[in-house]
């Protein structure tokens, strides 16, 4: 039978004091007016070494009005499978801010799935008052869970931008926009003038990002945009080369790395035919594989900067009116609404057009 856990009550009753001295003791602060003398603080500290009493951490966080524990949800699984490691970064950001900031972690992870996808429903809302706060990340999050926690001024942060009305929703997201402004840009400095994207315009927020930076950047330059929204890499490959692209982007979920294979099976060397701007890094990179050119995500500066932001909007929660009116005229730009630079990478698959046009040699 389990030994049961030794409580202050235990340790009061051996030193012979009230359980309000063990807690002074324990603490090292006594209130106005109360004196615990040196023979009774050395009664109590043997007691408590006699009986092996420990005291419950969360119990005396608690007392101070926070556990100290701050909450991580993602929608979807966490732990990479099959080699991906989409969230990993992320994590190691998250890890290392805890860290500089002195608190505790607790990913919630027994929320009902439905359809592989966790749901903040039914047991989820209880469970994450375990927590002071909570970073929510996933690709297919629920809006009405969303507007709950903000209803109910529970403090969150989203990793990933994310819209609300009157822009109360805190995030700390990746400028997609810029940064695949900036790869268009790349491609027509380099002479081309047909550009495809590859992908279905999905209405998650970085693909919606991802499509506006690629019209704003041909818009600009007076070109036309090329959607290839194909079933499969087969069917996208014969579609660039029927529509004479010489080069594409393409998000990192859609396959990169087989749409080259591809392209060169049917005979369209990458980059030399057609050039492929990567917006993101691969999520299953090959051991000796393309060197691709894009931009990169800052995932593990984004867990970084998004657990420094919820420990303030934490901090902020004893003052409580404050920080609803801070949300209340919230703006994009202000520090509720941090969006990260994407730094370009040079790589290796994107060149000029072929023979100083941009049309590619035609594959039959």
């Amino acid at each position: 039978m389990p030994r049961r856990r030794i409580t202050q009550t235990d340790v009061a009753a051996m030193a012979g004091v009230s359980q309000a001295t063990v807690s002074f003791v324990l603490n090292g602060n006594t209130p106005a007016g109360v004196r615990i003398g040196e023979e009774t603080r050395q009664r109590v500290l043997d007691a408590i070494r006699i009986t092996g009493y420990t005291a419950n951490p969360l119990a005396q966080r608690l007392a101070g009005g926070l556990t100290q524990i701050l909450g991580v949800f993602t929608y979807e699984a966490t732990f990479p499978r099959a080699g991906r490691d989409f969230y990993g970064p992320f994590l190691v950001g998250i890890e290392h801010a805890a860290e500089r900031l002195g608190v505790d972690l607790l990913l919630f992870t027994s929320a009902p799935a439905t359809g592989g996808r966790r749901q903040l429903t039914r047991d989820g809302w209880q469970r994450l008052g375990v927590a002071d706060g909570c970073l929510l990340l996933g690709q297919h999050e629920d809006r009405g869970e969303l507007q709950h926690l903000l209803d109910t001024n529970y403090p969150f942060v989203f990793i990933g931008k994310r819209g609300s009305d009157g822009g109360r929703l805190p995030y700390v997201g990746a400028d997609y926009v810029g940064a695949t402004t900036r790869q268009v840009h790349r491609l027509t400095a380099l002479g081309h003038r047909h550009i495809g994207y590859i992908g279905v315009r999905g209405t998650d927020q970085p693909t919606l990002d991802r499509v506006e930076g690629y019209r704003t950047a041909l818009k600009a330059q007076g070109l036309t945009p090329s959607f290839v929204e194909a079933d499969d890499v087969a069917a996208a490959a014969a579609e660039i080369l029927a529509r004479s692209l010489t080069a594409v982007v393409v998000a990192p979920e859609n396959h990169p790395e087989e749409l080259a294979d591809e392209l060169e099976r049917r005979g369209a060397r990458v980059p030399v035919d057609v050039s492929v701007l990567l917006l993101g890094q691969p999520h299953h990179p090959r051991r000796g594989g393309r060197r691709w050119s894009g931009f990169s995500v800052p995932r593990e500066e984004m867990g970084v900067r998004a657990l420094y932001l919820l420990s303030r909007l934490v901090a902020d929660d004893g003052g409580r009116r404050d920080r609803e009116a801070r949300r209340a005229h919230a703006v994009p730009g202000t520090e509720l609404h941090q969006l990260l630079n994407c730094p370009d990478v040079e790589g290796a698959t994107a060149v000029p057009p072929p023979s100083g046009t941009d049309r590619p040699a035609r594959v039959p």
